[in-house]
């Protein structure tokens, strides 16, 4: 197995190291050429927001462009991020470090350029390396604890080409926000069923109240991205994942790939439960990233489902439920009909996608719920604490103390959501 590595220097970035790996053009073994090539101000913002990640969960962003595509030309390439002075950097160390965790020997890399401040570097995977072998090694959870001691901060595997239109995609995100939406009275807001003229599949779709939503679409594409006829859905998920989505518009490699059904719910409600969507404390020193006075955040992703693939709708199974209120957990759907279950049997596609048009599930965008106290004081969240609900942070994540939040709720102390 042999990698050829193409390093290029961005030298106003920070003076850190960046490394980009791509294909290269020719090998020259041990063969270092200087250039002076600065990345663009939206790529400095992009990488920025990377190392932003990786300072809040001590793990590196880790993405791949699609399984799909493993065995495509374009797919034989590695980009990587390093939190490291350049002028202390051990690049050797570095290199023999990475070979190990992508199992290839340190003689099968070949430097050709390398400057000294900020680095990029690109390298190609010839063709006689199994790729499905480096996704699987560096798709592993240790090979993400290795590269954060390594200071690696971001690693992206697969076509460049889609990972530099998200670098882009998520520099317009920010500068237009028209694209996203607060779901609150004085903002985006109504009440019962939408009825906007839009062919939203054959479900209703229900005003998600107190949530900001982040589009993922991408801009000038040509396609609705395959809204059109789509069911509106909710999915739950991980601090990291979420926070992965909103600082990069790339989904981690470490996001579960799940079996022949996927669970969705039509309520975000259901969905923000924390069995099934994280609640995570906002580190002080991180705080002004999400808002001014908000203490916790939650990411649960929306979704579209096109509806044949709906095998079966199901109740509630957080034991919610109460025999003299249908809707317990959602005042616009009973709690019978709480949960959907998605077949994905037609291909391995992943979980969901977030640009292909003729996957079964697409994420159309990421819901973000900021609160100045534990969300579970919130009034919408107070069917809950007669749901299952545990301490175990691996069931019920809700990253605090139970019993105390027993204890706020009886002394009747309550929480608001803020979009500051």
């Amino acid at each position: 197995m042999r990698l050829m590595f193409h390093m290029k220097v961005a030298a106003t970035y920070l003076n850190k190291g960046m490394f980009h790996i791509s294909e290269a053009s020719a090998c020259i073994r041990n063969r270092v050429l200087f250039i002076d090539e600065p990345i663009s101000p939206s790529e400095k913002i992009y990488y920025e927001a990377c190392k932003k990640y990786y300072h809040m969960t001590g793990k590196p962003l880790i993405a791949i462009s699609s399984r799909d595509d493993i065995e495509l030309a374009s797919s034989r390439r590695i980009r990587l991020g390093i939190d490291e002075d350049y002028n202390t950097f051990d690049l050797e160390e570095y290199l023999n470090k990475f070979c190990q965790i992508l199992n290839i020997n340190r003689n099968d890399v070949d430097i050709l350029k390398v400057q000294s401040g900020s680095v990029l570097a690109e390298i190609q995977i010839q063709t006689r390396v199994n790729l499905q072998m480096v996704y699987n090694n560096i798709s592993k959870p240790e090979a993400e604890e290795r590269m954060g001691k390594m200071k690696i901060f971001f690693c992206f595997f697969g076509d460049l080409a889609k990972m530099d239109q998200n670098v882009e995609f998520r520099n317009n995100v920010k500068l237009n926000g028209d694209w996203n939406r607060i779901y609150y009275q004085g903002h985006t807001y109504w009440t019962g069923a939408l009825n906007s003229h839009r062919n939203r599949g054959s479900k209703p779709y229900y005003c998600p109240v107190g949530w900001r939503r982040y589009s993922l679409f991408m801009k000038n594409t040509g396609t609705d991205n395959g809204r059109t006829g789509r069911c509106i859905c909710y999915h739950g998920t991980k601090f990291e994942y979420g926070l992965a989505i909103l600082l990069s518009g790339l989904k981690p490699a470490s996001a579960a790939e799940h079996g022949p059904g996927v669970y969705f719910s039509p309520s975000i409600n259901y969905a923000s439960h924390p069995r099934y969507s994280e609640i995570k404390k906002i580190p002080l020193e991180y705080q002004n990233s999400f808002s001014q006075s908000g203490k916790y955040i939650q990411f649960v992703l929306e979704c579209r489902v096109q509806p044949s693939k709906i095998i079966s709708i199901q109740k509630e199974t957080l034991r919610a439920t109460d025999v003299s209120n249908p809707n317990v957990i959602d005042p616009n759907i009973k709690d019978s009909e709480i949960e959907w279950v998605v077949s994905i049997k037609h291909d391995d596609r992943e979980i969901v996608d977030f640009d292909d048009p003729n996957s079964a599930i697409t994420c159309s965008g990421l819901m973000v719920r900021v609160t100045n106290n534990h969300p579970s004081l919130l009034s919408e969240s107070q069917w809950w604490h007669t749901s299952h609900l545990c301490a175990n942070n691996r069931c019920c994540c809700l990253n605090a103390d139970l019993t105390d939040l027993k204890t706020q709720k009886k002394n009747g102390v309550t929480c608001s959501v803020v979009f500051d």
